[in-house]
């Protein structure tokens, strides 16, 4: 944790404090849809895969992922703002079946990779993994997923940005920054013309901005 606090300082700047604003938005607003429920068994055998591909080992599958339990919601705390481990259910559905459709999992020194089984989570729209040391690329397999937030920022990937992330039309916020991707921006980017909030700096890329990212009238921030 201490060197990855260590390049948070270096990085630090007034980009990443509207990314936090927009982190905590996000995340009042999926807040709000929690109630009382219980998760169907498909989502709780999906975050088993999730949690070993990420190698995150605290969850407690003893308990409902939606329950509240301490090992799937750790309340925020100013003596470490740069830690979340939330995973959000919406309960509002009949019968009281609930539905994960956040999870937050900032700064917990994850060595793993990008969970491929992600995708097994239909309702998911938020997705923070922040602050960590996971590795390799962006699953290809997420380019069918209905996200609005995708938070991947100071991590350890690598490759080019991949061309499907353009066919996650539903994004409105999306930070890949401080990793190490290569290569030139992909203009299927300009495919998201729902995004406001845009970070790919402090990467290998090369090149200049696309002209496709002229599409993106909504954007406030890049």
């Amino acid at each position: 944790m201490a060197k990855i606090l260590e390049i948070f300082k270096t990085v630090f700047s007034s980009s990443f404090i509207i990314l936090l604003i927009f982190m905590a938005m996000a995340e009042i607003k999926v807040e709000a849809q929690e109630q009382e429920g219980h998760l169907p068994n498909n989502e709780v055998e999906a975050l088993k895969e999730v949690a070993t591909q990420l190698g995150k080992k605290d969850w407690n599958f003893k308990v409902d992922p939606c329950s509240k339990d301490t090992s799937w919601v750790t309340p925020n705390s100013n003596d470490r703002p740069y830690f979340s481990n939330n995973v959000t259910c919406n309960c509002s559905f009949s019968g009281g079946e609930c539905h994960v459709v956040s999870i937050s999992l900032k700064g917990q020194d994850l060595a793993g990779v990008l969970p491929r089984a992600i995708v097994k989570l239909p309702y998911l729209n938020f997705l923070d993994l922040n602050l960590n040391y996971l590795s390799g690329d962006i699953p290809r397999e997420w380019a069918s997923m209905k996200l609005e937030y995708l938070i991947l920022s100071v991590n350890r990937l690598t490759g080019q940005i991949p061309t499907y992330l353009g066919n996650i039309v539903t994004l409105r916020g999306l930070s890949i920054e401080n990793n190490m991707f290569s290569g030139t921006v992909p203009p299927q980017l300009g495919n998201l013309v729902d995004l406001e909030i845009l970070f790919l700096s402090a990467n290998n890329l090369t090149g200049t901005l696309p002209v496709a990212l002229t599409n993106l009238t909504k954007l406030t921030v890049l």
